[in-house]
């Protein structure tokens, strides 16, 4: 299992004085950039859903690349092109020309990708906004994890779009650091995107497969160290001297579902199919629903398989 968490030495770059510090900063100040770790010496900067830019050691220092196809046809106003791999000072004095690239190449036909914009503003609504966030019951420490249990073949056994760490927003329950709990989220944007290969039962499966490896236990003190590592940069703001342990207790699976169409009834078919096959299911299920209208998750919003049941039925 690939840890996500940062080692010391990248750790530390990161912090004030450090080689990454700068690139940091402008994270912090911008939150349309959504920092992610990338395990022990790596790490993305998105941007719309999209890789700003990856971020790996490469020796003694760093290296910053971005997807040459974001920079193909783009000329900064005083006729620069672009580096694909620039240094960090460039890349720090010039995010917004790489942003701007971002835009136009994602104007184009075909190339956006709403679910990933999507995804983005979750994290952004959750973790960033203030008192806002720190009122949902939920922060998302990671967006596109990738599993996988043979690091020699590299092959990709499952997929999860976001880890949270569920910490209720109740007083009693944001003093106590072993409250914190973990939630996997699936997210689908529009009603095409809920059956198929990776729809919304293909996350069940990707699930029970970290379960049935057995790796639980340092899934859960991965992203402890994590969310703890986040916190202290700042990437949440707020929470910097926060330090909790997850435990595999009680880990919610939650579908996140954005833009369904409620004349449609595939959603209805897909989640009785749903709850067909997980009568023994050891965790449990949960529908993210919105307060009125919005991005945050809160625990008394989210609707248990049967809730979720009953209340498309009734549309039906």
């Amino acid at each position: 299992m690939y840890q996500r968490a940062l080692d010391e030495k990248m750790f530390k770059d990161f912090k004030e004085g450090g080689v990454l510090h700068d690139l940091l900063e402008r994270v912090c100040k911008d939150d349309t950039l959504d920092l992610e770790f990338r395990g022990e010496c790596a790490a993305n900067i998105y941007y719309r859903g999209g890789s700003l830019f990856e971020i790996w050691q490469s020796g003694t220092s760093y290296t910053l690349q971005i997807h040459a196809n974001y920079l193909a046809a783009y000329e900064t106003p005083d006729g620069r092109k672009l580096d694909c791999r620039p240094s960090i000072l460039a890349a720090t004095a010039d995010i917004p020309y790489y942003k701007e690239a971002m835009d136009f190449h994602l104007a184009k036909p075909g190339n956006r990708n709403y679910e990933r914009e999507f995804q983005q503003l979750v994290v952004r609504e959750n973790n960033r906004h203030g008192a806002i966030s720190h009122a949902s019951d939920y922060y998302i420490v990671d967006i596109e994890y990738a599993y996988n249990d043979n690091v020699l073949d590299k092959k990709t056994q499952a997929r999860f779009d976001m880890i949270a760490v569920k910490w209720l927003s109740k007083s009693n329950e944001r003093q106590n650091p072993s409250a914190p709990t973990l939630a996997i989220i699936e997210m689908k944007y529009g009603d095409g995107a809920l059956g198929g290969n990776a729809g919304l039962k293909k996350h069940l499966e990707d699930f029970g497969t970290l379960v049935k490896n057995g790796e639980l236990d340092d899934f859960c003190a991965d992203y402890s160290n994590v969310f703890n590592q986040k916190c202290a940069l700042g990437l949440i703001p707020g929470k910097e001297g926060a330090r909790i342990k997850i435990t595999q207790q009680d880990i919610e699976l939650i579908f996140l579902i954005a833009n369904h169409d409620p004349d449609k009834t595939g959603l209805a078919k897909i989640v009785a199919e749903i709850a067909d096959v997980t009568m023994e299911y050891p965790y449990p299920i949960r529908f993210a629903c919105a307060s009125m209208m919005g991005y945050c998750l809160y625990a008394d919003q989210m609707k248990s398989l049967e809730e979720m049941q009953e209340f498309l039925n009734k549309k039906a």
